[in-house]
């Protein structure tokens, strides 16, 4: 997620409607600690509130701008008094109350607990019975439809056809957004990164009609920048207060626009298809298919009732940034690299030189390892495996997670010399020399995760999306490096730091050209 300055107010900002709840703010501010839950576990609490605080307020500003300091410092405190404590976790006050923050070695034994819940932290916590938030509920209740779709139908369907068809419309994007001109010029990277992004996601996700949909694409970019901004906002109030709090709220009311507007799209198609489908059983003929989720829903569901749009809506906010910002911070990355650039040039002619097969970018084994390098660096968030105890848990080491105590992991062996030398360089190579390694073929992949790389989670909840996210991301890289150039204007960007979110900086621009002598591969 980035907080773009040109479509987003900061997160900070109240609208002039809440200037009604401000005349009791302070009240409700002396009240906050009820709506923050409290802890059992015996553990340290690694910012507690200041001698003259009264609530948590400021320790939660120390952790929104510190975050990352404050994880180190906890796990260096309870790693000096591990013989006093027994376990290797502590806890944290976050932006959405306290935590318990565990050592990423217990990453593999949580990985697959049915106990350790993300639906309960994704209810508590994303204000699911304030109006234009129902739709996070709704997605949630259809968990298994949406879940198998991505898990099969969509990762399956990668090997097919999709490849060739987010190939075909990474061409459309790029002449749109990126231009055919041979000339320098200059672009705001991630503003047009996100459009790309957008096209190519929503080409699946919807068909070829959506997908050049203007008034969508603005949704799959703005929804997830207003789901957000107002899920912060509304924290500022206890949770009795959210619903009516949600009704002059800006980013509330933008919110719920961006789902009437998305209704409006969405719901018209399924309801022709559906009909369509009716007819050709009446006259008994095969109903025309489709190669996008909204039909694989649709097949997945099978008569089961489910909420089409909030599908879509959820699957829009989870690729659509994560996306558009890991390739962002690619480009910074191999910015200046020009030897590294010609060598991923030479990968990518040597697997095209044919055409396109079924394993081609399982083959870019340099651009998977430069992709899973950056990704270590600056994942999208700096903690991972969210979760929730639906009941006591006890660890090997006999570490309790008390009932309803929430829980992270944090990513700090991504920045640890002990996991990875000269930890703080982008060595873009490490990844593909690991993979040589025994035991590391399969882990180093850009797509899998581990303990030591956390960039997708980890076990039953690591993201389903992660296999098309890395098709996506390939197929866009190989289309902007064999017929781009491209450097940054200005000092190289630096990451955005919200809390525990590692945004890469939006305000980046890169100038390109398109290249001369362009050499005919068929991407």
């Amino acid at each position: 997620m980035e907080l773009n300055a040109d479509n987003v107010e900061h997160v900070s900002y109240l609208g002039t409607g809440t200037w009604l709840l401000l005349i009791p703010v302070a009240f409700i501010l002396l009240f906050q600690w009820r709506d923050a839950p409290t802890t059992h576990n015996g553990l340290p609490l690694i910012n507690a509130k200041g001698r003259f605080e009264f609530i948590d307020l400021l320790a939660k500003k120390r952790f929104i701008t510190n975050a990352q300091d404050l994880l180190k410092a906890g796990l260096k405190k309870v790693h000096r008094l591990i013989e006093h404590l027994k376990a290797s976790a502590f806890n944290i006050i976050t932006e959405n109350g306290i935590m318990m923050v565990l050592d990423p070695k217990y990453a593999e034994e949580i990985r697959n607990s049915k106990t350790l819940s993300l639906r309960k932290t994704l209810i508590e916590d994303m204000h699911v019975n304030v109006p234009g938030f129902e739709q996070q509920m709704q997605a949630l209740e259809d968990d298994e439809i949406f879940q198998t779709t991505l898990k099969t139908k969509l990762t399956r369907n990668l090997a097919e056809d999709l490849n060739e068809v987010l190939s075909q419309e990474a061409t459309v994007a790029l002449q749109e957004h990126w231009t055919d001109n041979h000339e320098w010029h200059e672009i705001p990277l991630s503003r047009t990164m996100l459009k790309i992004i957008a096209q190519l996601s929503s080409r699946v996700f919807l068909g070829d009609k959506i997908c050049h949909n203007p008034k969508w694409l603005r949704i799959s970019v703005d929804y997830s920048i207003d789901l957000f901004q107002a899920t912060f906002e509304l924290r500022i109030y206890p949770r009795f207060l959210r619903p009516f709090a949600s009704k002059f709220q800006p980013s509330c009311r933008r919110l719920r626009a961006d789902i009437r507007e998305a209704k409006s799209i969405i719901e018209p198609v399924i309801e022709e298809r559906r009909k369509a489908k009716a007819r050709a059983k009446q006259e008994g003929r095969d109903p025309e298919r489709y190669d996008d989720t909204i039909e694989w829903l649709e097949d997945v569901a099978n008569g089961r009732q489910y909420n089409p749009v909030s599908a879509q809506l959820l699957l829009s906010s989870a690729a659509v940034h994560t996306s558009s910002d890991m390739l962002t911070q690619v480009l910074y990355d191999l910015n200046g690299r020009e030897e590294l650039i010609e060598a991923l040039r030479d990968e990518i002619r040597l697997v095209f030189k044919n055409g396109w097969e079924r394993s081609s970018l399982a083959k870019l084994r340099l651009m998977d390892s430069v992709l899973k390098e950056s990704q270590r660096l600056k994942p999208i968030s700096s903690v991972s495996m969210r979760r929730m105890a639906e009941a006591p848990v006890t660890l090997s080491d006999g570490t309790i997670i008390p009932k309803d105590c929430k829980i992270i992991v944090p990513c700090l062996r991504h920045w640890d010399e002990k996991y990875y030398p000269d930890p703080d360089t982008f060595i873009p190579d490490r990844f593909l020399k690991l993979r040589q390694e025994p035991g590391y073929e399969h882990t180093a992949a850009f797509q899998n995760s581990s303990p030591d790389h956390l960039g997708f989670g980890l076990g039953r909840h690591a993201c389903p999306g992660r296999f098309f996210a890395a098709n996506e991301i390939k197929l866009a890289l190989c289309h902007i490096l064999m017929k781009y150039e491209f450097k940054v204007v200005g000092k190289r960007p630096e990451t955005i730091v919200f809390g525990t979110m590692l945004a890469a900086d939006p305000n980046g621009v890169l100038a390109i050209r398109r290249r001369e002598g362009e050499e005919h591969i068929r991407l």
